[in-house]
C-alpha cells in the first residue's frame, strides 16, 4: 500500500518526489484519479480546491480525470481509476466524504485498488484512510457540524490524521495549550501543517516534510518545526 495523506496537496515538496518513486514513471507521465466529493456540502470560498489541482497540473503531465463517485455505477469508477496512476482524494468535510464511499461502495472498493495504485489525500482525503477522532473534536476543530451518522473511516491506518497544524485558517490549531489536550486520549495521531504528510510504504509509516506532531497515548512523541 501506497499512501500519501498530506494536510494541503502537494504542498510540501518532498511529496511531489514521494509520489514519481511510488509510481514509478517520469513525472510528465503520471496520471491522476480526482476524488472531490468532500468540499460539495462546504460553504463559502473554494479556491483551495483549484490551488489543489493546480499544484498537481505544475508537477506532474499526466492525464487528470475527475471521478464523481455519485454519479457513476461502481464499475465505471473501479474501470476509470484503473487506467490512472494516481488516487487523488480533494479535502473538505470529512464526515460526508465518508457517508459518500459508503453509499456508493467505495469504501470496499477502494481497498483493492490500492494494492496496485498509489493514493494521495489532501485533509480530508487524509483523515478518511485512518481512525476517526470524535466528533465533538471534529466541530471544535474543524468546523464541521453536520453529522452524517458515520461510525468509524477506513482505518487502513491506525493513526488518526490531524491536519492544518498552525494554519491561519483554522486558529484552534495555532494553540498548543488548547489542541494537545483536546486529543490526548487518541492513542495514535499525527498532527499534520500544511507543508507535511505522512508516507505509509507498505509495512512503514513516517512523516516527511516540515512541522508535523506525532502523539501517541497523549505524550508527543516527535515534533518537527
Amino acid at each position: 500500500m501506497k499512501l500519501i495523506l498530506a494536510s494541503s496537496g502537494f504542498e510540501a515538496p518532498e511529496s511531489v518526489q514521494k509520489c514519481i518513486e511510488f509510481v514509478g514513471k517520469p513525472a510528465k507521465k503520471i496520471s491522476f484519479a480526482i476524488i472531490n466529493e468532500a468540499y460539495a456540502v462546504e460553504e463559502g470560498d473554494h479556491s483551495w480546491v483549484v490551488d489543489d489541482i493546480i499544484n498537481i497540473r505544475n508537477n506532474f503531465g499526466g492525464e487528470i480525470e475527475f471521478i464523481n463517485l455519485l454519479a457513476l455505477p461502481l464499475s465505471d469508477i473501479e474501470r476509470r481509476i484503473r487506467t490512472k496512476d494516481v488516487i487523488f482524494c480533494v479535502g473538505g468535510n470529512t464526515e460526508y466524504l465518508m457517508s459518500v464511499f459508503e453509499k456508493t461502495g467505495f469504501d470496499k472498493l477502494l481497498p483493492k485498488l490500492l494494492k496496485e495504485k498509489t493514493y494521495v489525500g489532501s485533509s480530508a482525503g487524509s483523515m478518511v484512510l485512518g481512525v476517526q477522532p470524535p466528533l465533538a473534536l471534529q466541530t471544535a476543530f474543524y468546523g464541521e457540524e453536520l453529522d452524517y451518522g458515520i461510525k468509524k473511516y477506513l482505518e487502513l491506518i491506525d493513526e488518526t490524521i490531524l491536519p492544518h497544524l498552525d494554519s491561519p485558517h483554522f486558529n484552534n490549531f495555532r494553540h498548543r495549550d488548547r489542541y494537545l489536550p483536546a486529543f490526548a486520549k487518541i492513542p495514535k495521531a499525527y498532527f499534520l501543517s500544511d507543508t507535511s504528510a505522512l508516507v505509509v510504504d507498505d509495512d512503514k509509516t513516517y512523516p516527511i516534510g516540515k512541522n508535523y506532531i506525532k502523539l501517541e497515548n497523549g505524550q508527543t512523541t516527535e515534533d518537527v518545526k
